[in-house]
């Protein structure tokens, strides 16, 4: 018996384009399945079904993997309303990609974008507990006993400022800020350090660049 899920989770999954474009598609009836136009976005196919767009035979694309040092104010998305740069407006390449996870307007660092549907679900869930490396540069001073309450380590400070390195492994809607926030600190900049044990000091904010092998299972160690 053959595998079979929803046609716009397949679509996803050969690396096409997002399960939310491919419904727009299906809605639209551009998608046929096995030479039927359909206009379900949730009818679960067969996955060795044939499936077109457009009149176009579609294939499972060739996966890529790419590591961009996001720069703050900008969005971790493809449109915004507000008409603010987003990272689609850095990322430039022919293969659709979408980001894993979100790192918020505010918040700068190290963004994975791929077009592997299956790699994005498990660096993503908190299931993996694959940890996520923050350095955080707060107001004031930290005594040891925050530290410890928090789990962080103490980067430097001038007494003005500190910065701590904060490492998480569920990656909840601005948890660092919120941990900060927490025991009263103000956080001046946030900043993602490392995915896993991936990390890249030198690439440059707001470059970007693809992923070896060997980077990809950094990532995913534990």
């Amino acid at each position: 018996m053959s595998e079979s899920h929803s046609l716009c989770r397949i679509i996803s999954k050969k690396g096409i384009m997002s399960r939310k474009e491919a419904a727009k598609q299906v809605i639209a009836g551009n998608v046929s399945v096995d030479g039927i136009i359909v206009k379900n976005p949730g009818l679960v196919v067969p996955v060795s079904a044939k499936i077109e767009i457009q009149g176009e035979k579609q294939e499972a694309r060739h996966k890529i993997y790419i590591l961009l040092n996001k720069p703050l104010k900008c969005m971790t998305t493809r449109d915004d309303p507000l008409k603010r740069r987003t990272v689609y407006d850095i990322v430039k390449e022919e293969e659709w990609v979408f980001p894993v996870g979100r790192l918020d307007y505010d918040t700068s660092g190290l963004l994975i974008m791929t077009n592997d549907s299956v790699f994005a679900e498990k660096l993503a869930s908190p299931e993996s507990k694959i940890p996520k490396t923050y350095v955080a540069k707060i107001k004031g001073r930290i005594t040891d006993s925050e530290l410890k309450q928090l789990g962080a380590k103490l980067v430097s400070t001038t007494g003005l400022s500190t910065r701590v390195e904060i490492t998480i492994h569920e990656g909840k809607n601005r948890q660092v800020r919120k941990m900060l926030e927490s025991i009263g600190k103000k956080v001046v900049s946030l900043k993602r350090a490392a995915i896993g044990l991936l990390k890249d000091d030198a690439l440059k904010t707001g470059a970007y660049r693809k992923l070896t092998v060997d980077e990809l299972k950094l990532v995913l160690k534990k």
